[in-house]
């Protein structure tokens, strides 16, 4: 019998918070742990800098843009579940069930959720929220009492809790068949407030971090702060990021209470357990806050560590799109649909921008904020990158801009390709233009109208949409 398959994304994660990518010991000791007795990949990439994107190309082996989830917008809810349908022969948790597989999901992230269609393909889906008011937001002063309250007695997750008591049920009631189980867990995104003991500050700190969250996190302020408005100050960002590294904890211990469960059960040695993350994030660097405008490595790079009776190969590029052949040859299932994802040295990401040109949505925003004319390009012009690692290759308003990443870590001054680095890089480029020059040719359009709609349960939208507002992106 093939092995079960356990896949869990700490979303938001950024590779460097974990120990096999050079974060400090104690950091993620787990993580170490299972790197060491399995593989950490060192350069995987993701395909985008926010959740759709990545999960998008970990379920389907696609570019966003191929998969048609590059023209979708962050608000079209009922635009995703037609998209996902009409690539479901690929879809990972579809392979795996026609593969005898049962496959079962948990997500704490609304974006990946039966509304937005990525329950295509699994036997069970289960849709968690975690225990924290949306508060982030709030304009009511009761609202925001109870915000700080919460932050100030830290006794609130975001869902990983009832996520590991779901995982125990199933272990329990598991029939003969292997299983596939996906696990997205939000603890270390945004608003950055860990419960104890993984919160490391006082009282006032945590209502420190508790107002700072309401002011600088919000979906408006992070994007006028990555469209050239940033203004957090440093004791806020040194908050943020020690909150941050915080939650790495917290997953790190949620990981291992997980494995000592199957273990218990006896089912690890006969488990491929894989931990990634869907896209990283910025907190100040280079005047970046979360993960929005921006295609840098912070973003990009991701954890990717797996043990289990496969044997993970740590060689080339892994790109996210890559990751469902990865799996299927983990578990030996030699038979799927992405036997033309080949690897290589070169990974794609793509980035959409929310608005156009003339919008007038734009123009008011941009009124609204302050910002003049680079704020607005920022907001409607759409680009690529492709990367080997030592070079990044960008294709953005019709033209080409490298970064040589050892020379410009931050990737603050990315210049135009003219003659010295065509002389400088030129077989390099010549292969990052052969990978840009794919991605472009299979290109999807904009989705035509969804045939499929999501059920409309009025208590699921409401508690999505209080998630969204939680996570800033309402």
């Amino acid at each position: 019998m093939r092995p079960n398959l356990l896949l869990v994304v700490f979303d938001t994660a950024r590779r460097d918070a974990f120990e096999p990518y050079g974060a400090a010991p104690g950091s993620s000791p787990t993580v170490a742990q299972l790197a060491a007795a399995g593989a950490a990949h060192p350069r995987a990439y993701s395909t985008g800098c926010w959740t759709i994107p990545g999960h998008g190309s970990m379920f389907t082996g696609l570019l966003p843009r191929s998969a048609g989830l590059g023209h979708v917008g962050m608000t079209q809810f009922k635009d995703f579940p037609a998209v996902l349908e009409g690539v479901r022969e690929r879809l990972l948790p579809a392979v795996l069930a026609g593969a005898g597989y049962e496959t079962s999901a948990i997500s704490t992230n609304g974006w990946i959720s039966r509304r937005t269609g990525f329950a295509a393909g699994f036997d069970r889906f289960v849709q968690l929220r975690g225990d924290r008011a949306a508060g982030i937001g709030a304009e009511r002063l009761r609202d925001r009492l109870h915000w700080q309250l919460q932050a100030l007695r830290a006794r609130c997750d975001d869902g990983a809790r009832i996520a590991e008591r779901t995982l125990e049920e199933w272990v329990g009631s598991r029939d003969r068949r292997p299983f596939f189980w996906f696990v997205n867990l939000m603890e270390c995104h945004s608003p950055y407030l860990p419960p104890k003991p993984f919160n490391g500050l006082g009282p006032l700190g945590r209502l420190r971090a508790a107002r700072e969250a309401a002011r600088h996190l919000s979906v408006d302020n992070i994007w006028r702060c990555c469209c050239g408005g940033f203004d957090v100050p440093a004791p806020a960002l040194e908050r943020m990021r020690r909150l941050y590294a915080d939650s790495i904890r917290e997953l790190d211990a949620w990981l291992a209470r997980v494995l000592e469960l199957l273990d218990r059960h006896g089912l690890l040695p006969e488990t491929q357990v894989v931990v990634t993350s869907d896209h990283g994030e910025n907190i100040g660097e280079g005047e970046l806050l979360g993960h929005a405008f921006s295609l840098d490595d912070r973003l990009l790079r991701v954890p990717l560590v797996t043990s289990g009776p496969g044997q993970l190969s740590a060689e080339g590029t892994l790109s996210l799109a890559l990751l469902p052949r990865v799996l299927a040859e983990l578990i030996g299932l030699e038979e799927h649909p992405w036997q033309e994802l080949q690897p290589g040295g070169v990974a794609v990401a793509e980035f959409d921008a929310p608005g156009l040109p003339g919008d007038q949505r734009v123009e008011d925003v941009l009124e609204r904020w302050e910002l003049g004319d680079d704020a607005a390009r920022r907001l409607t012009t759409s680009f690529t990158c492709a990367t080997d690692g030592a070079l990044k290759l960008i294709r953005r308003g019709g033209g080409e801009e490298l970064i040589v990443l050892a020379e410009d870590p931050l990737e603050l001054r990315p210049r135009p390709v003219g003659a010295a680095e065509e002389a400088a890089h030129g077989p390099a480029l010549a292969k990052l233009r052969g990978a840009l020059d794919a991605a472009a040719a299979g290109e999807r359009g904009e989705p035509a109208a969804a045939p499929v709609s999501a059920p409309e349960d009025p208590d699921e939208l409401a508690q999505l949409e209080a998630q969204m507002r939680l996570l800033g992106y309402m």
